[in-house]
């Protein structure tokens, strides 16, 4: 089974007007040039903004975090946490051209910062780009490292193939696996069981076909915050991968009753669903010792 993007949503094009005024929670019809923020928010109100729209973005509910970034945006458009999880969240519901593009219109928006830089990297590596996405990647951090850098550089390089003349005479220089290893270690560093961390690093190895390690991140995700849908999902996939179909059926209903709109959890759930080719074999078996039988 293909791992598909994790949901879809209802989005316009990304060079249409609409899609830039909905991520930056512009009302087109407001009047004044770029709409109207309304009242200042104090700081706790938009700290408390910020937590609500990743816990959104964590749990999979992804419309609902692009609009609450949105309403960050619109009352604070430097916002970098803001900028780029919308971006990641782009990513992950499959529209991988427009979060590039958004990269785009928040660097230039907000002078080149290091970590849209580095989501622009994302973005098309997740859309197969992977040559361009390695000339940005290749740039070094210098002293603006931070755990979403590291974390969206570990994710990069996790999508590079490392030819078998690399791996034997560079192994440590950051590629492929190992450089996405050393990453993800940096973006850890402060929190090593902060459960948002480990969720996207176990969701990328998932992605990249690693479900042991897949799991190893995403159980301590899950051990942190036990009823998050999207956590439950990937463990699901980790137990289909290794052929263990009733756990994987046991996870997948429980992310599918924390979140209905879960598009990955319900292919998922469908597929399992689906009668194996190993029952199949097995029914015309039947039939034919039936026949001998006869």
């Amino acid at each position: 089974m293909k791992v598909s993007p994790f949901s879809t949503i209802d989005l316009p094009y990304h060079h249409e007007a609409s899609f830039s005024n909905a991520l930056l929670g512009i009302d087109p019809y407001r009047k004044g040039e770029g709409g109207d923020p309304g009242v200042d928010i104090s700081q706790s109100t938009m700290k408390d903004m910020l937590l609500r729209a990743r816990d959104r973005y964590f749990r999979g509910f992804y419309q609902e975090g692009l609009t609450l970034y949105a309403q960050v945006l619109s009352h604070d458009e430097e916002n970098q946490n803001a900028w780029t999880d919308q971006v990641r969240i782009l990513v992950d519901v499959g529209r991988c051209e427009a979060a590039a593009y958004w990269s785009d219109v928040a660097a230039r928006r907000l002078s080149q910062i290091p970590v849209l830089r580095n989501a622009k990297a994302f973005a098309l590596a997740h859309g197969g780009l992977i040559k361009e996405a390695k000339e940005i990647i290749n740039v070094p951090v210098g002293t603006a490292e931070t755990p979403m850098i590291w974390l969206l550089r570990g994710e990069v390089f996790l999508r590079i193939r490392a030819n078998p003349f690399q791996r034997l005479f560079a192994p440590y220089k950051g590629i492929g696996r190992m450089g996405a290893f050393f990453c993800f270690l940096r973006a850890l560093n402060p929190v090593p069981r902060d459960p948002f961390i480990n969720q996207r690093i176990g969701l990328a190895y998932l992605l990249a076909g690693d479900a042991g390690r897949a799991s190893e991140h995403l159980r301590f995700s899950l051990n942190m915050v036990p009823d998050n849908p999207l956590t439950l999902y990937g463990l699901a996939q980790c137990y289909r991968i290794s052929h263990d179909r009733e756990h994987a059926v046991a996870y997948v209903k429980r992310a599918i009753a924390g979140n209905p709109n879960l598009d990955c959890a319900i292919e998922l759930l469908q597929w399992l669903h689906k009668p194996r080719l190993s029952n199949i074999g097995e029914l015309f078996l039947g039939i034919s010792k039936k026949k001998r039988r006869r």
